[in-house]
């Protein structure tokens, strides 16, 4: 086993997380020199004896008190004797990727169960350096940080259905809630993390990515959104223009395709056409519904027969039944009975108990 004067690392990629030096045989005197944004940990018969930052240190008792009860030494402490170094990289890790490698199921209250896929980036760095070694390195000669993404990534994606059940309800509602569930998964995958001696330092959410199908459904509710009210003007056009463009061709393919599909629309267009006639018509009905009293102007119901505010006859009524009747009535067609009396002056039916002609105004 050579004898090395000097201990430290190079790694030219800076994908390397932990790098491994040794066993080696070292003396008392020899040299370790840890690079900056480095963290260097130095072990003896397997064992962690201090851990160094940036600089360049002497190996010695001083430096070391621990040696002096590790290490045997006699001839003025320059027998040699095998340490080994772990090199760690506590720089920031950047752009490193995330994302679903199959879709998750997410329920959603108004498309039921749908199938997302999500992707994004991180970013992280070391914070304990011999917990880090301790439960992920172990006896690895080096670990680079493709490992870890691969690993972290898996993590990511397991608190994604979680947080997204957190919350949204439903991906309408998706857009408004991106920085909330950015935040709760930074918020879970931390936590994860820094029990392996990780800290994120970062992390984004990508985008999250419905169905082809669901994808579809969303468009074409958002467009009936912004047609809103004016959806039946816009189908009165689109059929009318389909119809113009069909009378174009009509014995072409494409005329023939276009009349087809006009047929087929045309049953639903009608039928809402007719439902939105028929509610204008009942609207007028309704308005229609009411007319006023001859005597005190209150609105009575139509069919009425006595003003339900002064009480006064609606119309003429039946001598016999008090049924309205038309004024040329001369018998009853409710009771038989003859409506004989009339206007001395016009020779207008009267009505029973009538002071006044309805025709002419003279008394009756």
């Amino acid at each position: 086993m050579a004898i090395l004067d000097v201990l430290q690392y190079f790694d030219e990629s800076g994908q390397t997380m932990a790098a491994r030096i040794g066993p080696s045989q070292v003396n008392m005197g020899s040299q370790l020199i840890v690079q900056e944004s480095q963290s260097a940990v130095f072990y003896r018969d397997g064992k962690a004896l201090d851990t160094f930052g940036p600089g360049r240190y002497t190996l010695s008792t001083q430096n070391i008190p621990i040696l002096a009860k590790l290490v045997n030494l006699p001839f003025g402490g320059n027998t040699p004797f095998p340490v080994q170094v772990v090199f760690l990289n506590m720089r920031d890790f950047l752009d490193l990727k995330w994302g679903t490698p199959e879709p998750v199921l997410f329920r959603d209250s108004e498309f039921d169960m749908v199938e997302l896929r999500a992707f994004g980036k991180f970013s992280m760095r070391l914070k304990d350096p011999r917990l880090f070694i301790g439960k992920v390195v172990a006896q690895k000669t080096n670990y680079r940080v493709s490992e870890m993404e691969e690993w972290l990534r898996t993590i990511i994606v397991q608190h994604l259905n979680d947080t997204l059940g957190e919350n949204l309800k439903t991906l309408l509602d998706l857009a408004k809630h991106y920085n909330e569930i950015a935040a709760g998964m930074k918020t879970k995958v931390s936590a994860e993390f820094e029990r392996y001696g990780v800290e994120m330092t970062a992390f984004y959410l990508g985008a999250i990515t419905a169905p082809e199908e669901v994808q579809k459904a969303l468009k074409q509710r958002s467009a009936l959104g912004v047609l809103g009210p004016k959806m039946s003007a816009y189908q009165q056009k689109a059929m009318a223009d389909a119809l113009g463009d069909a009378a174009k061709n009509p014995s072409g393919g494409a005329g023939q395709g276009m009349g087809f599909g006009v047929g087929m629309m045309m049953p639903q267009m009608m039928a809402q056409q007719q439902a939105a006639a028929s509610a204008q018509q009942a609207q007028a009905s309704a308005a229609a519904a009411t007319e006023s009293c001859p005597k005190c102007r209150a609105a009575v119901t139509a069919g009425s027969k006595f003003c339900p505010a002064c009480g006064a006859p609606m119309g003429i009524l039946c001598v016999g039944c008090q049924a309205p009747l038309p004024a040329s009535a001369k018998f009853c067609p409710a009771c038989g009975k003859p409506q004989s009396a009339s206007c001395p002056k016009c020779n207008a039916v009267l009505s029973a108990g009538a002071k006044f002609c309805p025709g002419c105004g003279s008394p009756a």
